[in-house]
């Protein structure tokens, strides 16, 4: 059996498939950010899914990962997964190759993920080039789910939102801020609950002060790392991730604006990983090699 996972750090989504490519069964754990995550806690996630059923028969493990963008951060991934997976080769890369991956279509594109976190990079087919590292949920992230869950606290706790929008915040999101504190500043997954918020903005849509926040989140991720990528007029842009799917009218809107051409925006990439899987990895033994090298 051949496991491909795709993995933000809110959740991971998993597709086990049999030799031919035939996709047997999907499921989700946690997402495994190893700057968020321990090994022990890595191993108590994996055991209490479906995945223990099928453990010993998987032989390749193709992982994903927010985060998983040095060798370093990846041995804290890969340690526990060949422990768990012990008859498997286990292959851990960052996420931004699944997006790239996922909606490639035979022509140069500068691809951006918008989930819990946020990131870009210009894939040609071949290279994929980053214009500068992901600096994670407190410096960066901008237009990301913990970077809206962050505007959506300000709001909130500076007294700026009607009071229409504060009866609907108070009625599905914490709001002791003790409890905030304590869960931003204490907490193993911060960046987690910040993108808890996020379903806040995209289901207050209506309301200027929220439109005009949207707009000056994707204005900064555009100004920053779309723009920064000279050919960004040229090519077209795709975006990967549930913030992404659920602004997608908002990033079109932007699109406008900047002048730039939207293609692709897909929410979760895990089928069309299957499809390059088996298509240039499983099938191809040159490849499979050189791609464990890699």
């Amino acid at each position: 059996m051949i496991l491909i996972a795709d993995s933000g750090s809110t959740k991971c989504s998993w597709a086990l498939c049999d030799e031919k490519g035939a996709l047997l069964k999907e499921c989700k754990t946690i997402g495994f950010n190893p700057y968020f995550i321990q090994n022990d806690s890595i191993i108590h996630h994996l055991e209490k899914s479906e995945l223990n059923n099928y453990k010993d028969e998987v032989k390749f493990v193709f992982f994903y990962g927010a985060g998983c963008s040095s060798e370093q951060a990846n041995k804290i991934i890969e340690h526990p997964f060949t422990k768990f997976f012990k008859n498997a080769e286990v292959n851990i890369n960052h996420d931004l190759d699944a997006a790239c991956f996922a909606l490639y279509d035979n022509k140069p594109n500068i691809t951006c993920i918008l989930g819990t976190g946020s990131n870009s990079c210009f894939y040609d087919g071949k290279n994929i080039i980053e214009n500068a590292p992901s600096l994670g949920f407190i410096v960066g992230d901008e237009a990301s789910g913990n970077y809206f869950g962050k505007q959506a606290l300000k709001l909130y706790f500076n007294n700026v939102m009607s009071d229409k929008l504060k009866e609907k915040f108070e009625a599905k999101y914490e709001t002791d801020i003790a409890i905030v504190n304590k869960r931003i500043y204490n907490d193993s997954r911060p960046n987690v609950f910040l993108a808890e918020y996020f379903p806040f903005i995209s289901e207050t849509k209506e309301y200027p002060i929220i439109q005009d926040l949207i707009k000056e989140g994707l204005d900064e991720f555009i100004n920053l790392h779309i723009k920064c990528f000279s050919n960004y007029k040229e090519v077209e842009i795709n975006f990967i991730g549930s913030v992404s799917y659920f602004l997608s009218e908002e990033i079109n809107e932007s699109a406008k604006r900047h002048n730039f051409r939207v293609g692709k925006i897909l929410k979760n990439p895990i089928k069309k990983l299957i499809n390059f899987h088996f298509e240039k990895i499983i099938n191809n033994p040159q490849k499979q090699s050189s791609y464990s090298d890699n």
